[in-house]
């Protein structure tokens, strides 16, 4: 045993050697910090931040800003794509002129109001509702696979939603051709394509509503009054009924006529009969039979004519004056329900064709249509415009500064 322990202690040690990758894996492991402020990239990167500080000074922020915006824009960015719609709105019976000159100032036609309408509801809170409601924008607004600058937050509320619906819209209305333009934005060309012909429908929807809306309105008030006239005159034309029934008279004035003409021939059988009279008392004694009989004759004939003047004329409200007077009323009455309501009708056919000829269609210029390629964002010019604010923040708080420093001295 001792012969084989000091042929193992001549035996050399042998010393395991470990590769670099293995070093630096192993003192990753021990201390992450020490090993990424120990690598050669980091030390580059301070050694370059130093010299271009010692350089540039404060600018440096200004390039190192705009770097992370070229970065942006060109790496991390997720394209939108656009889709274009131009309608305009008209009235069906619109023979508008153009106003030219002078004659133009101050004045809005029926085409524009349309259009500043249709305008003002495409970019409303109602829209984008009804356009989540029926294809669920804001769910494309939000979905994760758009970067966080360009999408819409989870915990996005409704006015943030409008508000974010709002700047990837744009509504353009052409005061010379009343032509309303429509560019909408989404972040797939299938998404946008379908955004566009449902923002289309339901612009239609709403215009065609509007004016349908107008119409049915007008008609409805014109066939409520022609229903109200019409009961009038069947109520007038029942008490006119009722009043014949009643006096079991069917016209008093042809009754009165008769009655007069009755008055006139006994005021003339009256007049014969005192004459006839008169003759035979010149050629007979006063108690002749004759002339009894004559006499019984006239007073009856007199009696007769006060009866049928008592019947025409009294203070009795069953005189036929009276009737006839309360007859005239009545039937006048009639008559006038009878004309109001026939006007009613007439104009009830004029409403009808005057709501027609308001009726508002949506008469489309430009279908929308499928984008091949992302408009935006726009990246060259947002970099630009980016690196000239950041310029122009950077000028101002140098200015800022120096006058600060030369105050301080």
């Amino acid at each position: 045993m001792s012969q084989q322990n000091k042929q193992a202690s001549a035996e050399p040690v042998v010393v395991k050697t470990l590769s670099p990758i293995q070093r630096k894996v192993r003192k990753l492991k021990r201390d992450p910090k020490q090993f990424v402020v120990d690598s050669k990239a980091y030390v580059g990167t301070r050694q370059a931040a130093y010299i271009a500080w010692a350089k540039l000074g404060s600018f440096a922020l200004v390039l190192i800003a705009s770097i992370l915006v070229v970065a942006y824009y060109t790496i991390v960015a997720s394209p939108r794509y656009a889709t274009s719609t131009q309608f305009v709105v008209k009235e069906a019976g619109s023979n508008e002129a153009a106003l030219m000159g002078f004659t133009a100032l101050g004045t809005t036609s029926s085409s524009m109001r349309d259009a500043l309408i249709i305008k003002e509801y495409v970019e409303s809170r109602e829209m984008a509702v009804a356009l989540n409601n029926a294809i669920g924008l804001k769910a494309h607004y939000q979905n994760d696979e758009w970067d966080a600058l360009s999408g819409l937050s989870k915990g996005a509320t409704v006015e943030d939603y409008l508000e974010f619906y709002q700047k990837h819209i744009s509504v353009r209305h052409d005061e010379l051709s009343d032509i309303v333009h429509i560019e909408v934005q989404a972040f797939t060309p299938e998404y946008s394509l379908l955004l566009g012909q449902t923002l289309l429908e339901k612009s239609e929807l709403f215009i065609n509503a509007l004016g349908d809306k107008m119409a049915k309105e007008q008609l409805s008030y014109a066939q409520k009054e022609v229903e109200r006239l019409y009961t009038n005159m069947k109520n007038q034309q029942q008490q006119l009924v009722n009043f014949q029934n009643n006096n079991e008279l069917y016209n008093p004035e042809q009754q009165g006529s008769a009655m007069l003409t009755a008055i006139s021939n006994l005021q003339a059988n009256i007049i014969t009969a005192e004459a006839k009279l008169k003759e035979m008392v010149a050629v007979m004694r006063d108690d002749a039979a004759e002339v009894k009989s004559q006499r019984i004759l006239i007073k009856s004939l007199k009696q007769q004519l006060t009866e049928e003047q008592s019947k025409l004329t009294s203070d009795d409200q069953k005189s036929l004056n009276q009737i006839t007077a309360n007859f005239q009323e009545i039937k006048l009455n009639t008559e006038l329900a009878t004309g109001l309501y026939q006007a009613g009708l007439s104009s009830m056919e004029v409403v009808r064709a005057d709501a027609y000829r308001k009726l508002k269609h949506l008469l489309i210029v430009q279908h929308p249509a499928q984008p091949e390629t992302d408009q935006y964002p726009r990246r060259i010019y947002s970099i630009f415009t980016w690196f000239v604010s950041l310029l122009l923040v950077y000028l101002l708080a140098r200015l800022i500064w120096v006058i600060v420093k030369e105050h301080k001295e």
